[in-house]
C-alpha cells in the first residue's frame, strides 16, 4: 500500500491547475468585499473555502469510474467551484468575525 495515496494523473493535475488559478482572484475578492478591520482572516477563511474545495473535487472525481472523468473536465470544474468557495468562505468568515467584533461597527451618537 502507498504512503501517498494520491497519483499523478490527469485528474489530480486538472484539480490542482485550476485551484492554483482560482486562487489570485478569488482572495483579492474576498479582501476588496470584505467589511471588517481584520482582513487577514478574511482571506484565511477565503482560502480554506478553496483549499476544502480543492479536496472535495480531487475525491470526487477520482471516484469515477473508467473514462467518465478526464483533466480537462476537472481544470473547469475546479476552477469555477474553487472561486465560487472561496468566495462563499470570505464571505462566512466576514460575518463571524462582524458579528464577533459588533461593537467596532455600532454608530455612536455623541451627546452634547
Amino acid at each position: 500500500m502507498p504512503v501517498f495515496p494520491i497519483s499523478l494523473n490527469d485528474i489530480f493535475i486538472g484539480d490542482i491547475f485550476g485551484f492554483v488559478l482560482a486562487l489570485p482572484l478569488s482572495l483579492f475578492m474576498a479582501f476588496w468585499l470584505s467589511a471588517v478591520k481584520k482582513r487577514a482572516a478574511i482571506v484565511v477563511g477565503a482560502f480554506l473555502g478553496a483549499l476544502i474545495a480543492f479536496v472535495g473535487i480531487l475525491v470526487w472525481a477520482d471516484s469515477l469510474p473508467g473514462a467518465n472523468g478526464n483533466g480537462g473536465a476537472t481544470f473547469f470544474g475546479s476552477l469555477f467551484f474553487c472561486w465560487a468557495a472561496a468566495l462563499v468562505g470570505g464571505i462566512i468568515t466576514d460575518l463571524l468575525v462582524a458579528r464577533i467584533t459588533s461593537r467596532d461597527y455600532r454608530r455612536s451618537i455623541a451627546h452634547e
